[in-house]
């Protein structure tokens, strides 16, 4: 073979030598542990070496992505070589464990004193509505700021705090967080309260626990939750006779009810309760004329209410004369003193148990937590 042409040869050979061992690289590094969710269905969170891609699927439109992240460790932080391409897959990077966190909701502020990232939480909204003592005497002490009110944070309290991530819960066409979405820190959406079974949202717990590095906590903490809330369902699933179950009560004229697709339609279905609106459709909450919830919820056989503050039927019937046709015994629960908003939305098996003890009595079910009683006259 002439000299030239062995030369020619021999650089293809290196050249595709070289491809081949660099696409090899590539793939070995895209190849990630996709963690087993179980119940959870927006959400896809695969681990990688040296991060954590986490998908969150758009609950309105499920074709389409809400948010994409990378979570990556700290040590990873400080050399380029380690973050491969991620503008390139449009994820943004969050650098974990959080370690000074805008928490919005007092869902998020309750479920991280759980899991034992309460100096991790930096500033809280709605402080009016935490029922959460340790956190309302960190703002009092100085130790957490108070950022007002979640759908309009105090920016300058923002720029002070310089968070390392906002942790606000999306709604459907709100436009976002306004003007603090200029400020550019990292926005982690809360999303967890649109999937549409009690389970489904508990297991959010999961990411939740990767963001704060409490991830074997927050998968044994779930873990639990699973087991009991399948337990308590298993004592409700052949039951015959289902109590037909109104919730809440209207607020200036308009009912807000959960749709059949809803995770709290879910919950009554697994207590063993017949809920008077299963047909509703859609994903979340809706809201209806009073007149036309009156429709059905004269027939209910339990009304169950959740109010901030006291509350009597006498109450309820002066406010709203039409409320008095409905005859249901009311079972009441005061979220100002009980804080059924912060705890049950990451242990269904709470709330299921309370219900099943109301709903089903000659189950003997003792509940751990009694978030309803019967409301006075």
């Amino acid at each position: 073979m002439p000299k030239n042409l062995r030369i020619i040869w021999f650089l293809l050979l290196s050249f595709l030598l070289f491809c081949c061992g660099k696409n090899k690289t590539e793939h070995l590094s895209e190849v990630g542990d996709t963690l087993s969710l179980r119940h959870a269905k927006n959400l896809t969170i695969v681990t990688f070496p040296e991060r954590i891609d986490v998908t969150m699927r758009n609950p309105w439109d499920t074709t389409a992505i809400l948010a994409k992240y990378s979570l990556v460790t700290k040590q990873h932080q400080t050399t380029e070589k380690n973050l491969p391409s991620y503008k390139s897959r449009e994820r943004k990077i969050i650098f974990t464990p959080l370690e000074r966190a805008a928490v919005f909701s007092s869902v998020h502020c309750a479920l991280l004193h759980e899991l034992g990232a309460d100096t991790a939480v930096g500033g809280i909204c709605d402080l009016e509505f935490l029922n959460l003592a340790n956190y309302k005497e960190a703002v009092k002490d100085g130790r957490i700021t108070n950022l007002g009110n979640s759908m309009q944070p105090n920016l300058e309290r923002l720029l002070n705090l310089n968070p390392d991530a906002l942790l606000p819960s999306p709604f459907e066409n709100s436009g976002g967080l306004g003007r603090a979405e200029k400020l550019g820190f990292p926005i982690i959406w809360c999303a967890d309260y649109m999937e549409n079974t009690p389970l489904g949202r508990a297991e959010w717990i999961r990411f939740y626990g990767r963001l704060f590095g409490k991830a074997e906590i927050a998968d044994s903490i779930f873990f639990v939750v699973e087991s009991r809330y399948k337990e308590l369902c298993s004592l409700t699933k052949n039951i015959q006779t289902k109590p037909r179950l109104l919730p809440e009560m209207p607020w200036s004229g308009q009912w807000t009810l959960p749709s059949s697709g809803s995770y709290s339609a879910k919950l009554y279905q697994d207590a063993g309760a017949k809920y008077i609106f299963a047909d509703l459709k859609g994903n979340g909450s809706i809201p209806l004329s009073t007149e036309k919830v009156l429709d059905r919820g004269m027939k209910a056989d339990i009304w169950l209410i959740k109010h901030h503050g006291t509350l009597n039927r006498h109450q309820i019937n002066t406010d709203t004369p039409l409320l008095s046709s409905i005859k249901a015994p009311i079972w009441w629960c005061n979220t100002a003193e009980m804080p059924i908003f912060e705890e049950t939305p990451f242990h269904p098996e709470l709330l299921l148990e309370s219900l099943i003890a109301i709903i089903h009595p000659n189950l003997g079910i003792k509940a751990q937590r009694e978030y309803f009683k019967p409301l006075a006259n």
